[in-house]
């Protein structure tokens, strides 16, 4: 980083202030910071100055924020590269084809050089104090692998839009449901790889397969506090993918339940599979699967 202030590439892009302009205002990049952030991005460039700078404005400054580019192509990559040289704790890491989230976040969780990893979209805001309640959280219950937090809606402005979200904290509900906003997690980074990380046969759900996986050999939690503003808008995922989404979140429960009744799990991590093929592979009839989408659709 110099101490030169450097312009972005889209000036139409909003970066918020204060960011760093100078190299005395950054700490020396550690040879193993305290914890991971993993943020993939894919065609953020109106969003993920403000996301990126949530990050760096954290009052724990000892971190690295691995950012993996997937396969932008609005202009997102030339911002990154913009973005990595303000801040020496920006690692970046880019996807040459779209690869989909789970195989972003598993390439991300490969390169973190820490044992916990904070989740981060390249949409939402991290409050300042995320990392630290976040990794002070994880100090004070090792038994826990993943936690979320409480999150508030914003509007795609950043004006708030809703109240407060609230979140389970009970550990045997959490295994049976496990309700963890997935911008809002840190994840222990052994763990996830000792379960096989993220599926791309879920992406889109993939962070509810992961919860089912991980709460089979640990504990998961929430923290209470609002730690993230989650924004809204017409990109998102639950609209864009709604029902895929659902439909997903449920083959993950009934793979749950074919593990934990020792019937194994036939999904193969990498497979891309029609929703009709998966249903018949977790021993779901046809009937229950067009019952289950005619709910989703009423």
């Amino acid at each position: 980083m110099t101490g030169r202030k450097r312009q972005p590439p889209f000036p139409q892009a909003t970066v918020r202030q204060p960011f760093p302009t100078s190299a005395a205002m950054v700490p020396a990049p550690a040879a193993r910071p305290l914890v991971s952030v993993v943020m993939p991005v894919h065609n953020r460039v109106r969003y993920c100055a403000e996301a990126i700078d949530s990050i760096l404005s954290q009052t724990l400054a000892d971190f690295e924020l691995v950012i993996v580019d997937d396969g932008s192509t609005d202009g997102t990559s030339a911002f990154l590269e913009w973005y990595r040289g303000l801040d020496v704790r920006i690692r970046l890491f880019r996807n040459e084809v779209n690869r989909g989230v789970s195989a972003s976040l598993n390439h991300g969780i490969a390169q973190a050089r820490c044992d916990l990893v904070v989740r981060m979209d390249s949409d939402d805001i991290s409050l300042p104090e995320r990392l630290a309640r976040q990794v002070a959280f994880m100090a004070a219950h090792p038994e826990i692998l993943a936690a979320g937090s409480a999150l508030r809606m914003i509007d795609a402005g950043g004006n708030i839009a809703g109240p407060p979200s609230k979140v389970e904290t009970d550990p045997q509900i959490l295994h049976s449901r496990p309700s963890l906003a997935h911008p809002t997690t840190i994840l222990r980074r052994e763990a996830v790889l000792s379960v096989g990380g993220y599926r791309p046969a879920f992406d889109h759900a993939e962070d509810v397969d992961l919860w089912f996986r991980l709460g089979e050999v640990g504990m998961l939690g929430n923290h209470p506090e609002v730690l993230l503003h989650y924004r809204a808008h017409p990109g998102n995922v639950h609209r864009t993918h709604r029902r895929r989404q659902s439909f997903l979140a449920e083959m993950a429960a009934l793979a749950a339940y074919r593990r934990r009744n020792g019937w194994g799990d036939p999904v193969h991590a990498e497979a891309r599979y029609e929703e009709a093929e998966l249903a018949d592979l977790l021993g779901w009839s046809e009937k229950a699967r067009q019952a289950f989408l005619r709910r989703m659709e009423a």
